[in-house]
């Protein structure tokens, strides 16, 4: 109990700090830089551009990589996983060492909170299903009846009707009690601990899945995002509509051999001045741009803080680091 009584308040704590921030954090207010003066390989649009959103109240504010404007609070997030209905805010890659926090005390909390009424709750249920088996009424509407065996998913939920039924007719049986001594349930026997440890149940399930599928997605640097676009893409298309630009000197045999359009900015003065010439490339759809190894992808999310002050991302952008393999795939080597 001690235990419990310790991690109730950590995850409320780690639940209101996933909740906050829901207007401003993780929003991007960088100035977005000229695509010519950039130096290594970054994530742009088909002709090499950098993107703005023009959404709500965003106003050509500048994307960085990762960064998906969320229609439900209104705003562009970098970094952005997914929108969290239960938490009324958007989890994104700052907020994801968090998000596991919470999600690991879920899964912990819970049982430890409901073992100890496990063997109460079996010695209702039990009491139940023998008031329903005694009783006239349940069993001539109930347990007596065909579509017991079908309505209600089948031979299980004849169980749990039945079960359900007990507990009516021990409620009818039960000797009232003062008002300050009603709702007792624990002493006796309640369908609303049966459906308090239910939901329970349920709750500890979704967060274990949940667990899951985030960790899975640290390890391979994907975010929900981009695992629902990638599924929900046709299966015959190889590549998607997001590009890598590699900045390349004009030299000879400095772009390699494989399919890329090519942009050249306009360059004053004599036209025979060296210059950069940037080169756009799909992205495959079986590439995952920013996976740079397991340890090194838990490495950053364990480096974010747990609890961030909630405010808009501003200052130096720093440009995320790529796979080299896909790197070295787009020059041709």
């Amino acid at each position: 109990m001690a235990v419990t009584g310790l991690l109730f308040p950590c995850l409320a704590i780690v639940y209101l700090q996933t909740c906050s921030g829901r207007a401003t954090h993780s929003v991007p207010n960088y100035t977005a830089p000229e695509p010519q003066s950039i130096t290594e390989p970054y994530e742009c649009r088909s002709d090499a551009s950098l993107d703005f959103c023009v959404k709500d109240n965003c106003k050509m504010r500048w994307k960085p990589p990762g960064t998906h404007h969320c229609s439900t609070c209104g705003v562009c997030r970098l970094g952005f996983d997914h929108h969290c209905p239960w938490l009324g805010n958007c989890v994104t890659t700052g907020r994801l060492k968090a998000f596991l926090a919470l999600l690991a005390l879920t899964s912990v909390t819970v049982p430890l909170a409901s073992l100890p009424l496990l063997p109460i709750l079996r010695t209702h249920v039990i009491a139940a299903l023998a008031a329903s088996h005694a009783d006239p009424w349940a069993t001539a509407v109930w347990w007596n009846r065909p579509y017991s065996w079908i309505f209600c998913g089948g031979p299980p939920g004849r169980w749990v009707v039945g079960t359900l039924l007990g507990f009516r007719v021990l409620r009818e049986q039960r000797i009232p009690e003062p008002s300050w001594l009603s709702g007792s349930l624990v002493t006796q026997p309640h369908a609303r601990m049966v459906i308090l440890v239910g939901a329970a149940t349920l709750l500890w399930l979704f967060a274990v899945a949940m667990t899951i599928v985030v960790a899975v997605g640290v390890t391979r640097s994907q975010t929900t995002l981009d695992s629902a676009c990638t599924r929900s893409g046709n299966t015959a298309r190889t590549i998607t509509n997001r590009f890598v630009c590699i900045p390349y000197s004009d030299t000879p045999d400095s772009f390699g051999s494989t399919s890329a359009v090519q942009w050249t900015p306009a360059t004053p003065g004599d036209r025979h001045e060296p210059h950069n010439t940037h080169r756009t490339h799909p992205i495959l759809i079986t590439e995952r741009v920013y996976d740079l190894g397991w340890r090194e992808n838990w490495r950053r999310v364990m480096a974010q803080p747990l609890f961030d002050h909630g405010m808009p991302c501003q200052g130096v952008y720093k440009w995320p680091k790529m796979n080299p393999t896909v790197i070295r795939r787009m020059k041709g080597y």
